[in-house]
């Protein structure tokens, strides 16, 4: 193996340690947008996945509608404990204007006969009339557990006090009289279900039998995960009708994306609920060389390929990779990964002419052992997927270096192509996060953004984006589904790949023959030396700098640029100075020093600013133009 320094092996834990929060909070971060549709964020998964919400045949839930009578009273009763009591097929009338065959009588029967909600003294329900927000607040209250003798005065004053101090108000616009859209109707049942019942028991979740994770939050990923089975191995066109549902009549996700059935291939994982009519999809496949069982093949529980353990998630993997399967070990394989990136499934590498699209971060030659015991020595290359999946092959091909963008293919003999992978389009344009665009790109509101540079890479996202101008080359590689970018491969626009500190001395010899240089510098406060032969860097000791390299490693120095003099203003987030550009964002990783005799202690954002207030010395420097996706990247102070 390579070695890798120190300073690598912090760089790598911090963003594995930043994917998997990045993963946690995906279920527990974000709630349905008010006016416009969602896409596939947390919140609409989630509440679709209760069947609370649902898309139209084009994909789209409308949230800026307003919603109507029937449509808010199917939306309670599958909110509350009454949803498994509704029985579509009944043909009784609860109202004279609601047909037997209507599609929301069950819905709307259940929801009166349960104090949801009240019809009218004609004998009309109105369902196609809309719900201003003080009566969906009403109706939400109801299942919390309040009641009429809970109030004093004047409908709604009262109901509407409860509503604001209780948090139900969260990202919900307008008040009394305000006519409640689909969006608004989504917010009031997502901040319900982690709202204190009435007596203070429990949230209205874990009324509903849900749990909390070990922050005492609702448990979101329980919920989606509630009556979900799978995984199952999708292998014909038909699969929905082998699972006894009808396609068209079905919530698609596939990768966390909105997507019609047609999208749906041959060696897919999915897992379904059939109650709820939402069906999960995902496509991750990583093909190479069995190499091992874990803790053997008799009782596999976890099996290695090319270099990379993966767990087994399924009693199906578990037939397919264990001693009494088909696949042996030192054969080529295909592994299908379920939605916790787990082994849901296991085919011979033959039988699908399996690719994968790679960016190069690291390349060598170690051992492996083959099917006989036997070791050999293989040149290797490691990667990561667009979708944010790590890989390591062998390969004969040894021209393969960090930074490449490949395209991998299988033959039908498990034999593997490399070629260089191209991005099928250009995306330029204007970054806009509230919207999920790219110039008039869309991009999926959970879309993987990986930025990348000389073999290294770091997880962005949209909002980081938000405000840089995408030009051509900005863009290496992306992803697309539904119409909708899911993954997304950048080229070194935000500049979060290199490190950020500061040099504290530099030399330099030239001779007739060679030139070289050396120098010290200080990153997170460690001081680390750069020898380098036939390069000198034009930095200077005091120099605020990037330092980045090949696969992590420090090979290179650019002096960062200081800000001018005129500052209007200096917060935790944004720095505004009177020049051309204005605002300049501060780096969520900026890195602070306070100097004092020539020399550099780590210190704070806080302290920058303490200092910046009591008129002491403050020096800024950035990257490159925040429109182009720079920042301030270190804070100087005395």
């Amino acid at each position: 193996m390579i070695k890798r320094s120190e300073h690598r092996k912090r760089k790598r834990l911090q963003t594995c340690l930043s994917m998997i929060l990045a993963a946690m909070l995906l279920f527990t971060a974000a709630a349905v947008p008010s006016s416009a549709d969602s896409g596939a964020d947390s919140a609409t998964t989630l509440l679709a996945s209760m069947g609370i919400i649902s898309a139209d045949s084009s994909g789209n839930y409308n949230l800026s509608n307003t919603v109507s009578r029937a449509e808010f009273a199917k939306m309670l009763v599958m909110a509350s404990s009454c949803k498994d009591l509704v029985d579509t097929s009944s043909k009784s009338s609860p109202y004279k204007d609601v047909p037997s065959g209507n599609w929301a009588a069950p819905y709307i029967k259940i929801a009166v006969s349960n104090g949801m909600m009240s019809g009218y003294s004609d004998g009309t329900f109105r369902p196609d009339a809309t719900v201003t927000l003080e009566q969906g607040v009403n109706s939400a209250l109801k299942l919390l557990g309040y009641t009429a003798s809970d109030f004093t005065g004047s409908f709604p004053t009262a109901q509407m006090n409860v509503y604001y101090s209780n948090g139900l108000s969260k990202n919900i616009s307008g008040g009394i009289g305000t006519l409640l859209s689909k969006g608004n109707a989504a917010n009031l049942i997502y901040n319900m279900l982690s709202t204190k019942l009435k007596d203070g028991s429990k949230t209205y979740a874990e009324s509903l039998g849900y749990s909390l994770n070990d922050s005492g939050a609702v448990d979101y990923a329980s919920i989606i995960s509630d009556n979900m089975y799978g995984p199952y191995t999708v292998t014909s066109s038909n699969w929905a009708g082998e699972l006894g549902m009808n396609a068209s009549a079905l919530t698609i996700y596939k990768n966390g994306s909105l997507v019609n059935a047609s999208d749906i291939n041959t060696y897919d994982i999915l897992y379904y609920s059939q109650s709820k009519g939402t069906v999960w999809v995902y496509d991750d496949k990583i093909t190479g060389v069995y190499e091992d069982a874990s803790p053997s093949q008799n009782a596999v529980t976890s099996v290695t390929v090319s270099g990379t353990a993966y767990p087994l998630e399924s009693s199906a993997a578990f037939a397919a990779l264990s001693s009494t399967g088909s696949l042996k070990i030192g054969t080529s394989v295909t592994l299908l990964l379920g939605k916790n990136g787990g082994v849901a499934d296991a085919v011979a590498a033959t039988k699908i002419n399996a690719s994968a699209t790679v960016y190069v971060t690291d390349t060598g030659t170690k051992t492996y052992t083959n099917s006989n015991g036997k070791e050999y020595t293989s040149f290797y290359f490691k990667g990561i997927k667009p979708s944010g999946t790590e890989i390591e092959y062998t390969s004969t091909q040894t021209w393969v270096e960090p930074g490449d963008m490949l395209k991998i293919s299988f033959d039908t003999n498990g034999n593997m192509s490399l070629g260089s992978a191209k991005a099928g389009g250009n995306i330029i344009g204007t970054a806009d996060a509230d919207l999920s665009l790219i110039g008039s790109t869309s991009i999926a509101a959970n879309a993987t953004i990986l930025d990348t540079n000389l073999g290294n890479y770091a997880k962005t996202s949209l909002e980081r984006l938000d405000g840089v101008k995408f030009v051509s080359g900005d863009v290496l590689y992306y992803e697309a589904t539904g119409g909708k970018v899911t993954a997304l491969v950048l080229n070194d626009v935000t500049g979060d790949t290199g490190s950020y500190g500061v040099v504290t001395s530099a030399s330099s010899k030239e001779t007739s023959s060679s030139v070289s240089g050396t120098y010290q510098y200080m990153i997170d406060g460690i001081t680390q030396t750069l020898s380098a032969a036939n390069t000198i860097y034009n930095v200077n000791a005091g120099a605020a700098a990037k330092f980045y390299g090949e696969s992590g490693e420090i090979s290179k120095i650019n002096s960062l640029k200081p800000t001018g003099s005129k500052l209007k203003s200096f917060t935790s987030t944004e720095l505004i100075i009177d020049d051309s550009v204005g605002v300049y964002p501060i780096s969520a990783n900026v890195v602070v020093y306070s100097k004092a005799t020539g020399s550099y202690k780590l210190s704070t954002l806080s302290e920058a600013i303490a200092a910046y207030q009591n008129k002491t010395s403050v020096s800024f420097y950035y990257d490159k133009e925040p429109s182009r996706g720079g920042c301030i990247r270190v804070i100087v102070h005395n």
